[in-house]
């Protein structure tokens, strides 16, 4: 989704450029080629620099799509509501994040362990929630743009809804079986978010763009927060659980994954609003 917020900034700013130049190549053609009681005396040209400003395309050419394909998209307009809610709610997501790692870290908040892993597991729903509805709005985005770059958006979502499934299995009384079904789908959910990452992290070295630096923080917190967040569900594995210091390990680095999702967050910010 970053690829494509920034393929569509660069596609509009060369579009105006291209079609400035043709304009002025257009008037000079007129001026040379045409006899001079052709043109009407009292009409003068368009100033370039108002040809430039009022001009906005309806369609763009986007020659940058991962399959080759040539393909008119509309031009970028005023920010949506989506754009907005996609941003911002990162950050709350964050906090979610943030807080659930805490309350998964033994006697911080001076509760019993039941009672803690309780808070841990809401705080982890809502979180992994709204994360699963920013990468269906980054799919939406997608859409479009190549089958390569849409196929990467699937990626985020598949991890995403294996967070948010294990967030659930989390809490309580859910997960009855035997088998550490939370932190099974915690681990494989951060591996395919890390590969999501990676690839998007390569899709835009391998492009040759000068790359805007929220873009690129917002990319690598991400990934050193999904790698934090798989090293908390790996220590929160029941072999790992006989000690309350493998427990606070496993909280920590929830905590610590939290705060590189809150840097990400605010990259995002950054790059879609300002």
């Amino acid at each position: 989704s970053l690829l494509i917020a920034f393929a569509n900034v660069k596609h509009k700013y060369q579009t105006n450029i291209i079609n400035t130049f043709h304009q002025q190549n257009n008037m000079s053609d007129v001026e040379n080629n045409a006899p001079e009681e052709a043109l009407p005396p009292a009409v003068e040209a368009p100033k370039d620099e108002e040809a430039v400003e009022d001009y906005t395309p309806a369609v763009q050419k986007d020659v940058n799509t991962d399959d080759g394909a040539v393909q008119e998209v509309p031009a970028p307009s005023g920010k949506s509501l989506l754009v907005y809610y996609n941003a911002l709610s990162r950050i709350v997501m964050a906090g979610f994040l943030t807080a659930g790692g805490a309350y998964a870290i033994p006697k911080v908040f001076n509760t019993s362990p039941t009672q803690d892993f309780k808070y841990c597991a809401i705080f982890f729903i809502i979180g992994t929630g709204l994360f699963l509805i920013c990468t269906l709005i980054d799919f939406m985005g997608a859409v479009g743009n190549g089958r390569v770059a849409m196929l990467n958006s699937v990626l985020y979502i598949f991890g995403a809804a294996a967070l948010e499934a294990g967030s659930i299995a989390f809490y309580p009384g859910v997960n009855d079986t035997e088998h550490p079904l939370g932190q099974l789908l915690y681990v494989a959910g951060t591996l395919v978010v890390c590969f999501a990452l990676l690839w998007d992290i390569a899709r835009l070295m391998r492009s040759g763009n000068v790359i805007p630096i929220p873009f690129i923080v917002a990319l690598f917190s991400a990934l050193l927060g999904a790698i934090n967040f798989n090293y908390g569900a790996n220590f929160l594995m029941p072999e790992y659980q006989t000690s309350e210091e493998a427990v606070q390990k496993g909280g920590t680095f929830f905590v610590v994954g939290g705060a590189f999702f809150a840097i990400h967050a605010l990259a995002v910010c950054k790059a879609y609003l300002f």
